[in-house]
């Protein structure tokens, strides 16, 4: 019976490293609501938009991600305060801004981070409300991923929670 079962994982294991685009500890990008290839491609390139919190932006990179040099939460002066829930050791956490001009139109956007953190986008002195979000604690380079609907005009987004002072994001239209 014991040789059943090792027999039967050891297939288990076999097919599962058989499926295209699945590697060991790759399985929980399939977890998420809407495709982030783009963005799971983008946060793993070396290539990437590297700012200072901070920094203001014409407007989002539309072919990589945005690597955030972040600062401690309590050295940043938020936009607008944090909508997270505050929880214990936040204060020894990470934070940054980043502010783009704006766009003529309104944007669905979605913003992928690619560590554990929260996200606020902010316009007109309010954050916005989500509309969607998806994350995963089991996908290498992607863990959350909130979609914003931004009117016309200058927005920022801010980051907080962090637990490094580094953190990448990918902002683009939403698209399912």
């Amino acid at each position: 019976m014991r040789k059943l079962l090792i027999l039967l994982a050891g297939g288990a294991m076999l097919a599962a490293s058989a499926i295209p685009g699945v590697a060991a500890g790759e399985t929980g990008c399939s977890d998420f609501l809407w495709p982030l290839e783009t963005e799971r491609g983008w946060m793993t390139s070396a290539d990437s938009e590297k700012v200072a919190s901070g920094t203001t932006l014409a407007a989002p990179p539309a072919d990589k991600a945005i690597e955030i040099a972040l600062k401690p939460v309590g050295d940043i002066s938020f936009p607008t305060k944090p909508t997270s829930t505050p929880k214990p050791g936040d204060k020894e956490t990470f934070g940054g801004v980043v502010s783009f001009e704006g766009n003529a139109e309104p944007v669905h956007y979605q913003v992928t981070l690619s560590a554990n953190g929260w996200i606020d986008v902010v316009q007109n002195d309010a954050s916005l409300e989500a509309t969607g979000h998806t994350g995963s604690k089991d996908c290498d380079g992607l863990r959350k991923s909130v979609r914003f609907e931004v009117a016309p005009g200058p927005f920022s987004i801010q980051v907080s929670g962090v637990r490094k002072d580094t953190i990448r994001i990918a902002i683009r239209p939403a698209a399912d």
